[in-house]
C-alpha cells in the first residue's frame, strides 16, 4: 500500500499545473507578518484533502464547489500523505454542489445560529468548525465529541442494528427461523454505516472505529475474545497497512489511545457493577487523555472538569438530535447550546504542553498496568497529579 500511494504521489507531483473541481470545508481570513490572505480547506471528488491560500477578498464559500488550479510540484510525500499545502489560482464557483453540501445547506436552514450549523455539520458530516467555535469548545473539553470516531460509530451501531433488528424479527420468525441475525442485520448495518464513512470523507478516527467494528463483527462470528489488547493491536496493524497515512494522523492515534484506556479500565473493573462502570469510566478516560491530549494541545480551563458530565450527557443526546433533525425539530436544543458555548468564554486560559519525559513515563506504566494492578495505580497517581498541576496553574 505504501508503494501504491508513493505511485499516485509520483503521478500527482509529475504536472506542473492540475486543474480540479473541490467543496470548500473551511473558509476563514489570516493575518500573517502584516500579510491578509484567506485560507480555504478543500476536498476533491477523488477524496485529496488540503489548504489552499488566496490573496483575493473573496465571499464565502464554505460549503461551496469552486474550479481551480494547483500547482502540486514542491508537495512532499510525507504531506501527500496527510493535508497538504497546495498553491491554487481559483478560477470560479460552481452551481452544482455535492450532497454532503446540500445536507450542509440544510442544516443552515434548520439552525438560525452559525455556531450550531458548524457544530452539527461537524457531528453528522465530518466537516471542520471554525477557529471562534473550537476555542469555546476547547474550553468545555468536549473536541472528541465533535471529531467522529468510535463514540460516535458506536452509538449509531447501536441504533441501526436495534432498529433492523425489530423490522427483521418477524420475518425470521416466520420465514428463516435458522438464520443468524447477527450475521445478516449485522451485515447490513455494516454496509450502512461504510456508505456513512465514505459520504463522510473517511475521517481516520472514524475509519478507524469502522474497522474495529467490520473486525469486531468477524471475530464475534467466530467466537473470537473482543476485549482484549490483542484485538486493538490487530486492528491498529491492520489499519496503518492498508492506510499507511494514518501514521501522521494525530486524530487516529487519540482515538487509539483512548480505546487502549477503556479496555484498561474494563481490564481491572469485571467485578464492578454496570452503573458504577458507566460513571467511573468517563472519568477515567478523561484522566487518562490529559497527559496524551497535552502534548499536541495545551489548552486548559477550569471548565474542561465537566467534560465526563457532557460526555455523558452527549450519549444520550445524539440519538434525540439525529430524529430532531429528521422531523424537522433540529433547533429545539439550540438556545441551551450557545448558551453553554457562551457561558465557556470567562474564566482563565492557560496553554501548557505535557513534557516528553512526563509522557514517556506514562505510556510506560499504561503499557505495564496491562500485568501489574501496581503500574495502574501509579499510572493513576501520574495523571492525577498532571491535573491538578494544570488546575493550580489556571487557579
Amino acid at each position: 500500500m505504501l508503494g501504491w500511494h508513493y505511485y499516485n504521489y509520483i503521478q500527482f507531483v509529475s504536472s506542473k499545473k492540475l486543474f480540479v473541481t473541490a467543496d470548500v470545508l473551511l473558509h476563514y481570513p489570516k493575518e500573517k507578518a502584516g500579510r491578509h490572505y484567506q485560507v480555504l480547506k478543500l476536498e476533491t471528488s477523488d477524496g485529496l484533502t488540503f489548504y489552499t491560500t488566496s490573496k483575493e477578498l473573496l465571499k464565502p464559500l464554505q460549503g461551496r464547489n469552486i474550479s481551480l488550479l494547483i500547482f502540486p510540484k514542491k508537495v512532499t510525500f510525507k504531506d501527500y500523505l496527510t493535508t497538504p499545502y497546495i498553491p491554487s489560482v481559483i478560477l470560479r464557483v460552481n452551481y452544482q454542489k455535492s450532497l454532503r453540501m446540500h445536507l450542509f445547506d440544510y442544516l443552515g436552514k434548520v439552525h438560525e445560529h452559525r455556531w450550531m450549523q458548524e457544530l452539527f455539520g461537524a457531528l453528522f458530516l465530518a466537516l471542520p468548525i471554525s477557529k471562534e467555535l473550537r476555542e469555546r469548545v476547547t474550553r468545555l473539553g468536549v473536541n472528541h465529541l465533535l471529531a467522529l470516531s468510535g463514540f460516535h460509530m458506536g452509538l449509531l451501531w447501536f441504533m441501526l442494528y436495534t432498529l433492523l433488528s425489530w423490522l427483521y424479527k418477524p420475518f425470521q420468525q416466520r420465514f428463516f427461523p435458522w438464520r443468524h441475525r447477527l450475521m445478516d442485520v449485522g451485515l447490513v448495518t455494516l454496509l450502512l454505516l461504510g456508505g456513512y464513512l465514505v459520504f463522510t470523507g473517511s475521517p481516520p478516527s472514524l475509519l478507524r472505529a469502522y474497522m474495529m467494528v467490520v473486525i469486531a463483527w468477524l471475530a464475534l462470528l467466530f467466537g473470537l475474545e473482543l476485549f482484549s489488547f490483542r484485538f486493538l493491536a490487530l486492528c491498529v496493524v491492520i489499519l496503518l497497512a492498508l492506510f499507511p497515512s494514518l501514521l501522521f494522523s494525530i486524530g487516529f492515534w487519540l482515538s487509539v489511545s483512548g480505546i487502549f484506556f477503556i479496555y484498561l479500565f474494563l481490564k481491572w473493573t469485571t467485578q464492578w457493577p454496570k452503573w458504577a462502570i458507566f460513571i467511573g469510566l468517563n472519568l477515567w478516560v478523561y484522566l487518562m487523555m490529559l497527559p496524551v491530549v497535552h502534548l499536541f494541545f495545551g489548552t486548559f480551563s477550569l471548565y474542561q472538569l465537566i467534560s465526563p458530565i457532557l460526555t455523558v450527557l452527549f450519549s444520550f443526546f445524539y440519538p434525540l438530535w439525529i430524529g430532531l433533525h429528521l422531523i424537522g425539530w433540529g433547533d429545539v436544543t439550540d438556545q441551551w447550546i450557545v448558551a453553554l458555548l457562551h457561558w465557556a468564554e470567562g474564566g482563565v486560559v492557560v496553554y501548557e504542553t505535557t513534557p516528553l519525559w512526563l509522557l514517556i513515563l506514562f505510556i510506560t506504566l499504561a503499557l505495564g498496568a496491562i500485568r501489574w494492578r501496581i503500574a495502574l495505580y501509579l499510572q493513576f497517581g501520574l495523571a492525577l497529579g498532571w491535573l491538578i498541576y494544570l488546575i493550580q496553574k489556571v487557579a
